[in-house]
Parts: structure tokens; C-alpha cells; sequence
């Protein structure tokens, strides 16, 4: 009788081990501490817009102009193909890729192009 209660006792502490381990897999996996440390420290530039009267840019995900803060990040400067920020103190840039820059006219120019105008 001893001997059963022990294989059953044995068999709850080892099924009890076990289910810690067990894991989602439909679940994307966790990113570790280091890794998210990595991906926080560079801002993300997605978009520039760029117009006569005023500049604006999409860093992470959120819509900035020159003198935004974002976290430990101060945008510092919108050019022509990318921002200019400081972190702690140190100024950086961050440019598009010359294939992610696409320049769009006004729809009246392309328009008037398509009627025959100048």
C-alpha cells in the first residue's frame, strides 16, 4: 500500500513539474529582455511628409514634427529623407531607404497633365 501511495504521490509531483513546461503553440514566442532592449534603442522610421508650409513623420507608429518627444527620444530635426534625434544627450539620424522614398505630386498637376495642360 505504501509503495502505491508513493507512485502516485511521485507521479503528481512529476505531472506538476512538467506542466510549467507546457506551452502554447499557437502562441507567438516571448522576445527576451535583451532582445527588446535592442529593438528600443533604435527609433523606427516609417513615412516623411514633407510640404512647403510643414514637415511631419511616422516614428513608431505615431505621428511626430521637429520638438516631439517619444520616450528618451526628442526629434530634433525632420530632412528631407529621414529625422535627425537626440537620445541622452547624443544627436543621431535615422534616412529612408532610397527604394522606400516615393515622391507624390499633387492629384491637380497630375490631372491637369491628363486633360492636355501644362
Amino acid at each position: 500500500m505504501k509503495r502505491l501511495l508513493l507512485g502516485i504521490v511521485g507521479a503528481a509531483l512529476c505531472s506538476a513539474g512538467l506542466a510549467g513546461e507546457v506551452r502554447d503553440p499557437m502562441r507567438p514566442p516571448q522576445r527576451n529582455a535583451a532582445h527588446q532592449a535592442v529593438v528600443d534603442s533604435t527609433p523606427v522610421l516609417s513615412a516623411l511628409f514633407i510640404s512647403p508650409t510643414r514637415r511631419a513623420a511616422i516614428v513608431n507608429g505615431r505621428l511626430v514634427h521637429e520638438g516631439d518627444s517619444l520616450g528618451e527620444y526628442t526629434i530634433v530635426a525632420l530632412l528631407d529623407d529621414g529625422i535627425r534625434y537626440q537620445r541622452r544627450g547624443e544627436l543621431h539620424e535615422q534616412h529612408l531607404l532610397a527604394n522606400e522614398l516615393h515622391v507624390k505630386k499633387p492629384a491637380a498637376s497630375v490631372a491637369r497633365l491628363a486633360n492636355g495642360g501644362s
